[in-house]
């Protein structure tokens, strides 16, 4: 028979990553600093969060299917407050950076540029094309949506490494502490199963 090979998520991955999202919803709902502060370049369109740095933490600590389950259901706030279009963006600009950064697996600089990269270039994209549809009052036309990309590029260079490093430390700090207490679990080895 076959083998499937499955990245694992057992209980305590589970568990770890659920309270991450959880406290990226709630970083999400809770306005205002530290939580929420105006990006400068365009204070009354995007703003930093913290809401990745849990998002990063999980990939971390659970790996790739527990970034993303965290990825998802953090951001999952964002729609049930009824901002479909902010959802849209937040979600696509994370995932962005998570799935990026667990694709690589060379060392921490060459993963952090590669995810920082890939929120820029995505998220360029996403603008381009999903401004126009989903504001149509703000950028009626194309050269509204140009003017505006190199700013927003510029805050998803910056959103992504506030994200990246204070996760990054964490993990260094606890990382072998989480090993040592699930020696089982390795966030980034497969788990085989026999078909």
């Amino acid at each position: 028979m076959g083998e499937v090979q499955l990245l694992k998520l057992d209980t305590k991955k589970l568990a770890l990553a659920s309270v991450l999202a959880a406290l990226a919803a709630a970083s999400e709902v809770i306005k205002g600093p530290p939580f929420d502060i105006p990006f400068p370049l365009l204070p009354n369109v995007v703003s930093w969060d913290i809401t990745g740095v849990p998002m990063m933490i999980s990939l971390l600590f659970t790996g790739p299917i527990g970034g993303i389950y965290t990825t998802v259901i953090g951001c999952s706030i964002i729609f049930l407050r009824g901002n479909v279009a902010g959802g849209i963006f937040k979600l696509v600009a994370e995932l962005a950076t998570v799935l990026a950064f667990a694709a690589i697996r060379r060392g921490i600089v060459t993963k952090s540029i590669a995810a920082t990269a890939s929120r820029v270039l995505v998220m360029t994209t996403v603008n381009y094309f999903a401004l126009p549809f989903f504001y149509p009052k703000y950028y009626p036309s194309e050269a509204a949506v140009i003017g505006i990309l190199l700013p927003l590029a510029v805050f998803n260079l910056s959103q992504a490494l506030l994200n990246i490093i204070p996760a990054q430390i964490i993990y260094n700090r606890l990382g072998g502490w989480w090993r040592l207490r699930c020696p089982e679990t390795n966030s980034l080895e497969p788990a085989s199963i026999k078909t």
